[in-house]
Order: C-alpha cells, then structure tokens, then sequence
C-alpha cells in the first residue's frame, strides 16, 4: 500500500516559503474515479503504473474529493469553479424546470454558462489580469471569457455540435421500438442512431466486382446525403456481404471499407440554424453481416467556428491537433448493443484522447495562457459503458458472471485508460515552469449500476400518470393535462392534483391540502417500494420547501420531491407498455442522484504540485468537498475570495504555514 510510504515522507522538513503562482494548469477528466480501495490510482502508481501522477506525488499533495448531490457533471463541474454549492450557483442539474414552463421540455440547461447565478473561476482569473484558455469544459459556453479562448464547451447550446450517429439496418424493427428516446440525445435532441431502409437489387451490379444482388441505402444526418452499396466481393457461391461504398452527391467513391475499416477525414458540408457549414467526418462500420445487416458509425470532426471563441483559433488547432474528437459515444450511450461495439468505443475513445493531447500541448505552446482549464469526457464513459465497470467492482450484480482472467483483462483496458489521462497530466508537468500550479481534479467517479427503477411506470400504475407509446419508434406521447405525478431527471419528483400543465401549457408549483396528500401519497409509495429481494431503492427524499437544507439545491429549480437512490439502483424517466418497475440496463456504470458522502465508487482524486505546496504530502483517505478545492487554488494565486464561496481552503495543502 502507498500510505505508509506517504506518512513516512509527510514528517520530512519542508521549507517555510510559500510563494504565489502566476500560472494554472488545470485538468479535469470527467468521471475519473479514485478511491483507497479498488480504484487506488496513488498505489497504480507507486507500482509504476502511472508515472506522472507519481511525479506529482512526490512533488506536491495528494488525496481524494467527493461530489455534490446529484453527483453528475454540470452540477458538479458548476461547483467546482465556484467554490459554492447548488443552493448558491443555482446549476440543480442538467435538464432543469421552472415554474411558468413547460415539464416536457427543460427550461434551463445546467450545461450553459446562463445557468450560474454566479462567476466561475475564468472569470474571475480573468479579472485579475489573467489569460485563460478553456478547453471542452462543460458550462463555458456562451463564452464568458473576454479576452481569452473558449473551445467547443460542452452541450451549452451554442454554436454546431455535430454529434455522431449509428445508421442501423431499419430489418431490426424491435431495436427501434425498445430504444424509444434513447436513440436521441438526452433523450430529446438530435438523432443518435438512425434506422435506415435497405433495398436490394435485381441482380448484381455489372463490373463491379459483385456476386450478390447489392443491397443500396441512403444515410442522412446534418443535412448531409451519402448513397451507400452494400456488395458481395466473394466468389464463392454464397450470399456474403462483406464491404460497404459510400458514395458522395457527386457520384465518386468517398470510401469501400469492411467491418472494423476506419476511413480518413472526408470533406462534408453540414447543416445548422441556416448555415453551411465546412466540416469533415470518418466512416466506420461497426458490423456488416453476410445477410447484410449493417450497423455503421458517422464520427463527425465537432470543431468548427460556432463552437470556439475568438474563431480564429479553429482552423489553428484543425492543421495543428487535427479534426476534433472530442469524447468517444455519447448520451444516452449508443455503442453498448452489440459486441462489435466494444472495439468501435475503444477505436474512438483513443482518438478522443490523441485530440485532447495534441490540442492542449499546441494551446500551450502557441497561446502561452496564463491559465488552462481542460476536460476530457471519455473517462466517465468508458466507466458508464456497458463493457467495464459491471465486472471489476464487486459491489456489481455482475462482478461474479465473468472468469478471473477475463477480469484481468477488463482491468487491463480500463488502466490503460488511465495511462493515457497521466500521458495528459505528463505533458503539463512538461510545460510547467517555477510559478506554475498543474492541478488534476474530476467531477465525480462512478458507482456499478445494477438496476433501473422505472419510477414512471409506477406512477402510471397508479393512474397518476397517463401515457401512450408510438407503435413505431417505441417513444411516450405524455399526457400532460391528465396526468398528476411524474418522475424528470436527475431526481425530481413532480406533483400537481390538478394536473402538471395548465391552460397555458405551462406548469405551476400547486399548493393546498389537496396538494399535501397526494405529495404524501407519493413519498408513501417511494418509501415503501422494494424489489423483488426486498431491497428499498429510495435511500433519502425531502419536498423542494428543504431542498436547501437537505440536499443544498436551490429550491426554485427543484421538484415537489428530491429523492435520492440507493448505490446499486439508478432512477429512469423513461416509461414502457408493459409496465415493468425494475429492469436491468446494458451499461454498468452511473453516478446520477447518489449521496456519496460514504460512498467511495463517487469519490475522484485531487492533486496539486507548484509553488507553496507541501510535497510528498498524502491528505489521507478521508475525502473533502470538492468546492474546497476553488479557495485553496486561488489562495495559493493569491487572488481574493469572492463573497460567494462557500468552500473552505485544505490548509494541510500549503508549504510550512498556511497563507492568510
């Protein structure tokens, strides 16, 4: 074990200067979980696993962090660049409601910089005359930054995020009926998968090195046309597809690949708001069966002037870094239905981590700032996915269903991983002079998911909740007017007797005795419910009048209800004909609506090396908020406080005695 080690290096004499630094390196992979007992990254690299971290360990302090409720990436990212809770930044989730709207769209998105209430640290270095870039950070965009760079911040509703699709042979019609929603993103937005019809022809087509009839589709997306020949180059007397052409407008020959091919960077015009816009993408299929099932990925270069700020910097980093691939599959996951997808998200996921690296050595070099901030989201995917976390935890359900050799593998994959976050972490220690802080910090870790709760369903079963399913793609039409309880992401809870949209089409807080029995009817059913061995899957639950006690969320922009899960079992909006109120998910992993005070799968590490702090320095197992990380890093920069920081410094952290 590492602690012993450590120990022994906290009692050795520290110089008593503390000093101030003018610099800021500061990464911030999403969802990098760490923990003293089963993701101990301070052991992996004590065994030479993971040399840079190493090297911050003995140059600067270490331990671990907790989230905040509800335990995912735009709260917790809100937090951690405030230095305050939700009650004060205002980010209570990413989809969030509010009184006067309707519940079947959000009103506010937690990913956009509208949503804090309050300055995060860009602003805030920038105003004390530093220059920052900003990096793929979640909640950045609308640019805040005057002066500096912002690059593509996530999911804030500005500018073109070409996100990438799944075109799918449209044969499999109980797929497109069980995915419902999940084929868009977050469940509302653009389309994630597209089912495409196929057409077989006649006969082979002449001269063309087919011995089958061809099969011919089209795949659209983004305003972009590809004609696609599905064909049999085998002269063997079999039905056997085994390549696919993809065609562009003109007629020519973009790409002829089989499964498991990956094509270059093709040239592509896409479309949003009005625009044309000049993008590129790459052609991947996934699957190709000799019936002529196909199942191929659109990855789309998600770099382009709507997305960067001063634009300039786009083609910049597009001739030095390459088109943008910015985390591997998305939300809610895609790349989890069949085996082939496995290799497909590790193909993506090391072209996520070659863009991150290339981008932020280039930014550095290039811009010189005073201050990069960076994130990278394909760590909390690969630990969400289906194919890892489920298998070498063992508080999963499934842990024991995979031998112990292919469990060596799994970890074999998910710390290779983590070697390409500390190659990151190496290249800013690299680039990091005397008055530099490098920083590593994540928002949350992730927890095995063993069961959903399909919360909706219960309500339904209740007749509080009304609803039909489209026949086709599977997806709810909800019943707004008549329905007076529902269940919304991340962990709200709904309740109007008179019904959750008005004349208006907007929904209102109710109030009223009515009112306060049916909410009590609610909390009832969520307290009493149990699974199938008796489990209860509602671990805490409070009415929004102490959302700021309870669960420090603002309470405007919370449910009638906040409930919390239990480690284990996750809460699903999403509603089903059959009525099921538990099923097991493909993916494994999840962080959503967990306290994880006591929970170390949601702790993430904290790391600090740079002038004025203590080196070789454990902080020991117990982790802090991560809100405390803000006052430590800006005490150490000395710049003031903001009045709204709630988070306290780690004085542990500093060299000889703590700054005031």
């Amino acid at each position: 074990m590492v602690l012993p080690l450590v120990i022994a290096a906290m009692c050795l004499p520290v110089s008593a200067e503390t000093g101030h630094a003018k610099k800021l390196y500061w990464f911030v992979p999403d969802g990098m979980r760490a923990d003293p007992y089963l993701f101990n990254i301070y052991e992996w690299a004590e065994q030479g696993e993971l040399p840079n971290i190493k090297k911050m360990m003995e140059n600067g302090t270490y331990g671990f962090s907790k989230p905040v409720y509800p335990g995912h990436t735009p709260v917790n990212f809100a937090s951690l660049f405030t230095g305050s809770y939700p009650e004060v930044h205002g980010v209570a989730d990413g989809p969030m409601h509010a009184e006067g709207r309707p519940l079947q769209k959000p009103a506010l998105s937690g990913f956009s910089s509208s949503a804090k209430k309050v300055d995060p640290v860009w602003v805030t270095l920038e105003q004390n005359g530093k220059s920052v870039a900003l990096l793929s950070i979640p909640g950045s965009t609308p640019p805040e930054l005057k002066k500096g760079y912002t690059v593509a911040g996530r999911w804030g509703g500005w500018g073109a995020n070409f996100t990438a699709v799944n075109f799918q042979d449209a044969a499999d019609g109980t797929m497109r009926h069980s995915m419902g929603r999940a084929t868009r993103l977050f469940y509302q937005g653009p389309p994630l998968t597209v089912f495409a019809n196929s057409t077989a022809a006649a006969r082979p087509a002449s001269g063309q090195n087919s011995y089958s009839p061809d099969k011919t589709a089209i795949f659209e997306a983004w305003g972009a046309t590809v004609a696609v020949r599905i064909y049999d180059d085998t002269d063997d007397g079999e039905v056997n597809y085994g390549r696919i052409a993809f065609s562009g407008s003109d007629g020519k020959v973009l790409a002829d690949l089989a499964q498991g091919d990956v094509s270059g960077w093709l040239p592509v015009v896409l479309k949003w708001g009005g625009l044309n816009i000049k993008s590129s993408f790459r052609i991947m299929p996934i699957l190709l069966r000799p019936d002529g099932f196909f199942r191929v990925r659109f990855l789309y270069n998600t770099l382009n002037d709507t997305v960067a700020q001063p634009a300039y910097i786009v083609e910049d980093l597009l001739e030095n870094a390459g088109p943008m691939v910015d985390f591997v599959d998305n939300f809610p996951a895609q790349l989890v239905f069949y085996e082939e997808d496995k290799a497909a998200f590790l193909r993506e996921a090391g072209m996520s981590f070659d863009w991150h690296r290339n981008a932020a050595s280039h930014i550095i070099d290039k811009y010189s700032p005073d201050a990069l901030i960076h994130d990278i989201y394909s760590p909390n995917q690969m630990l969400t996915s289906r194919w890892w976390l489920g298998y070498v935890d063992p508080d999963s359900d499934r842990y024991e269903t995979v031998s112990e050799s292919e469990r060596a593998l799994l970890w074999r994959e998910v710390k290779a991983m983590y070697r390409q976050l500390d190659g990151i972490i190496g290249l800013y220690l690299a680039r990091a002079d005397k008055d530099t802080l490098v920083v590593l910090s994540s928002d949350h870790g992730a927890a095995p998911l063993n069961k959903l709760v399909h919360l909706n369903n219960l309500f339904a079963a209740k007749g509080w909740l009304h609803f039909s399913v489209d026949a086709v793609s599977g997806e709810p039409v909800m019943d707004w007017r008549s329905s007076k309880v529902v269940y919304l992401k991340d962990g709200h809870v709904y309740v109007s007797p008179e019904g959750l949209q008005k004349e208006d089409g907007n929904w209102y807080r109710a109030s009223g005795k009515a009112y306060e029995t049916l909410r009590a009817e609610v909390v009832r059913e969520l307290e009493t419910l149990k699974d199938a061995d008796g489990t209860k899957p509602l671990m805490k639950i409070a009415g929004w009048e102490s959302a700021e006690s309870r669960f420090r969320l603002p309470h405007e922009r919370a449910g009638d209800l906040i409930i919390s899960n239990r480690p284990g079992y996750g809460w699903s909006e999403e509603v089903s004909a059959n009525g099921n109120l538990f099923s097991v998910p493909r993916i494994t992993g999840y962080k959503q609506s967990i306290v994880s005070d006591d929970y170390p799968a949601m702790w993430c590490p904290f790391m600090i090396a740079g002038p004025g702090v203590k080196k070789n320095n454990y902080l020991g197992d117990k982790p802090f908020s991560l809100v405390d990380q803000y006052p430590t890093i800006l005490k150490l920069m000395a710049i003031p406080l903001p009045d709204f920081v709630q988070g306290k410094r780690v004085d542990a952290v500093f060299m000889g005695k703590s700054p005031e």
